[in-house]
């Protein structure tokens, strides 16, 4: 649910927790304690980021950092955890910039070629449908294209979710998508 400064003031008891230190705190917390506080830690993050409210506090306290550098563990539950988060938080504006740059799309290229996992693999589409709005030609290569028509021919009648979202990307990189298939042919 989508929160204002007002509504978060009258549900806060006195004194009561600052939003943005607490998420600070919970960035800080991620690099001093063990594997299952860093799950919950990033879990609690990657729900911060779905209420814009947050995005400035995400922002200033390195989330967005936090989120890129776990797309690299091992751990798919962080894994899970970063990708969610930025796709929660790749709708502000200063993110969809930040996003813009070949190294941050390469690492969800990576994270979305090793990875099985359906919902690891639906926030990845999600990001690249997101990313796509300006600029299709440089967001997709034949490579992800192909492993999105895979996905795709495989999650028909599975998963829902995850065949929907890769329809979508093939759809909206047709040309692109008719080039993967044939080259792969």
């Amino acid at each position: 649910m989508f929160n204002s400064h007002k509504h978060l003031k009258r549900k806060t008891p006195c004194p009561g927790i600052n939003r943005e230190e607490f998420i600070q705190h919970l960035v800080d917390e991620y690099y001093t304690t063990n594997n299952i506080a860093q799950e919950q830690v990033t879990a609690n993050l990657a729900n911060f980021a779905y209420d814009p409210l947050n995005w400035p506090f995400l922002i200033k306290a390195d989330a967005v950092k936090l989120f890129l550098e776990i797309l690299e563990e091992r751990n798919e539950r962080l894994q899970l955890h970063g990708i969610a988060g930025l796709t929660n938080i790749c709708l502000d504006d200063d993110i969809y910039k930040y996003f813009n740059n070949p190294e941050v799309i390469q690492q969800i290229h990576r994270l979305f070629l090793a990875s099985s996992n359906q919902e690891i693999l639906i926030n990845c589409c999600t990001i690249y449908q997101f990313l796509a709005k300006d600029n299709k030609s440089n967001i997709l290569p034949a490579e992800i294209l192909l492993r999105v028509q895979n996905i795709n021919t495989d999650s028909k009648g599975k998963n829902i979710r995850l065949s929907n979202i890769t329809s979508l990307l093939l759809l909206d990189f047709g040309r692109r998508y008719e080039f993967t298939e044939s080259q792969h042919k």
